[in-house]
């Protein structure tokens, strides 16, 4: 009775009782479309995230002739690492490289042709950290160390010796 009771249901139903086999053609074909999909998908959401979110990518910028300039400035620092270089005695310029005060810098470059002469550029952020109004010519480490723009230091055994600015340099060195 059961067989006949499920024929009846089928039957108001609308169903059949043959069971049908579900034959996928294009079963390749539909997974590579579901793959492209998805790689697209993807790589939507890279580029929408790398263009608003992280700014990796740049295509809407309009200061596209203004690329910043790597320096050509020989035996250049970074302000952290003037009491570690590995010379025993050598001098460290401080001054912007984009407006050199001519006149200074070719004194400490002719001048102090003989020594070790790092140079650090004052305008980097990387340095802004040390660079202040007034400079501190009783610096003993790192953490205390603040100059100007145009300072010349002397560094001996890991210690200020000598501080000079702006026209003391020129003054010294002469």
């Amino acid at each position: 009775m059961g067989r006949e009771l499920r024929r009846k249901q089928a039957k108001k139903d609308g169903k059949s009782l043959v069971k049908e086999e579900v034959v996928e053609e294009h079963q390749i074909k539909n997974l590579f479309t579901i793959v492209l999909i998805l790689v697209i998908l993807i790589l939507l959401i890279y580029l929408i995230s790398a263009l608003f979110i992280t700014k990796e990518l740049d295509w809407f910028s309009k200061d596209e002739e203004t690329k910043e300039e790597t320096s050509n400035v020989a035996n250049t620092i970074l302000a952290s690492n003037v009491f570690n270089q590995s010379e025993e005695e050598y001098y460290v310029y401080f001054y912007d490289y984009k407006e050199e005060n001519s006149a200074i810098t070719e004194t400490v470059t002719n001048k102090l042709s003989d020594n070790k002469v790092y140079k650090v550029d004052t305008n980097s952020a990387l340095n802004k950290k040390y660079i202040a109004e007034t400079g501190n010519k009783n610096a003993n480490n790192l953490e205390e160390l603040k100059v100007i723009p145009h300072t010349l230091i002397k560094v001996s055994q890991g210690k200020i010796v000598e501080y000079y600015e702006n026209e003391e340099i020129t003054n010294k060195l002469k």
